[in-house]
């Protein structure tokens, strides 16, 4: 009989790519980890730190989120594939998508940046969609995905470029993140919190549209049926297609483009979607051509732990230490990498005696039972 996945039965490549996923996550949040990003009262960058930012913006932001959200589908498609063919009921599913939930919401209460609540408030529906033809799948992806983008980015983006731009000064930095542990709680209860989960249904809708995708490639096996060139040729046009949204964001960070904030935020989401497909394209390509990425593939398996585990290791003593929004943009980058190479090391380490990294068993035990494992 079908079981739950076993090590020797994982899709390499998935992990591999979840592992690259993963670091480009981890360098997305640590600025919000830190204090030292646009989003409280930073708008302006300068040396450095302006390098960093349009760094981040051609080559990480909104990529990487892009990547997790498809691997999200993938990974999914699969569990309900194996699932329905041993005879289970949608109970399983729920079940471990309750348990992310969970893990999410004690997240969210360190750190408003958590998308597991998120991923499991809209993962719920993914049952209704399983059963769907391929062309409905990607019709409703498609269209959620198209329908987000004009709501949330081009109203603004066109609104902005109308009024001739917009200064965007940020919001008030949040002094009650260097008072202590106890303000900083109140002021997350009663301040931050609401607003993230608020959020997670609006930004939802993109997120689930990106599971669809998923859904549709994790049951085609499409990464890895697909033909290498056909593979290359839809990378090279990718990155060739983010070109021009490249110039947007080079003129709005260097040109004088400095005003038009929203116009940049769509830039970045185009691009992003564009070179998420050419990097998922070209690890793809590469793995089946023999290549391992050890690190990556450790840092995959155990990609829930390492994303919970930068919470812990960042947030955490920051806010203990009083140093909320003192560490720059490029500072933060170099310990990001840091943390990073340390995860990559741990892992392999971890994995070699252990089959599942420590928040991996949970989850799978709370799924499965200890039978399972």
């Amino acid at each position: 009989m079908a079981g739950p996945i076993q090590v020797n039965e994982r899709i390499v490549l998935y992990d591999i790519i979840r592992g690259f996923a993963l670091c480009g996550i981890f360098l997305v949040n640590i600025p919000s980890m830190l204090g030292s990003d646009w989003m409280f009262g930073r708008p302006d960058y300068y040396g450095s730190d302006l390098v960093v930012r349009t760094l981040f913006d051609l080559f990480v932001q909104t990529k990487f989120y892009t990547i997790f959200s498809l691997l999200f589908g993938i990974g999914f498609s699969i569990f309900l594939e194996r699932s329905y063919a041993r005879g289970d009921s949608v109970g399983r599913y729920i079940r471990r998508i309750a348990i992310l939930f969970l893990f999410g919401l004690v997240h969210l209460a360190i750190w408003s940046g958590d998308i597991l609540h998120t991923y499991a408030m809209w993962g719920l529906l993914l049952p209704l969609f399983y059963g769907l033809s391929n062309r409905a799948i990607l019709t409703w992806a498609w269209s959620l995905l198209i329908g987000s983008f004009f709501l949330f980015y081009v109203t603004f983006s066109l609104t902005e470029w109308t009024n001739g731009g917009a200064f965007y000064e940020g919001n008030p930095f949040p002094t009650a993140y260097n008072m202590g542990f106890g303000d900083w709680f109140d002021y997350r209860l009663n301040v931050e919190i609401f607003s993230a989960i608020s959020n997670s249904l609006l930004v939802g809708i993109e997120i689930f549209s990106l599971f669809l995708f998923g859904l549709y490639i994790g049951r085609e096996r499409k990464l890895l049926t697909w033909s290498i060139r056909g593979l290359t040729q839809t990378a090279i046009i990718c990155a060739i297609a983010a070109l021009p949204f490249f110039g947007i964001i080079l003129w709005h960070r260097y040109g004088d483009g400095y005003m038009y904030y929203w116009v940049n935020l769509t830039a970045v989401l185009v691009s992003g979607k564009l070179f998420a497909t050419t990097y998922v394209c070209l690890f793809t390509v590469a793995v089946r051509n023999g290549r391992a990425f050890r690190p990556l593939q450790a840092l995959g398996r155990m990609a829930l732990t390492n994303y919970l585990t930068h919470t812990l290791v960042v947030v955490l003593p920051v806010i203990a230490l009083g140093y909320y929004g003192r560490l720059s943009l490029t500072e933060g980058l170099f310990l990001s990498i840091a943390i990073l190479i340390a995860q990559a090391f741990f892992s392999m380490w971890w994995l070699k005696s252990h089959r599942y990294g420590p928040f991996e068993k949970l989850w799978r035990i709370g799924t499965y039972g200890r039978q399972s494992n």
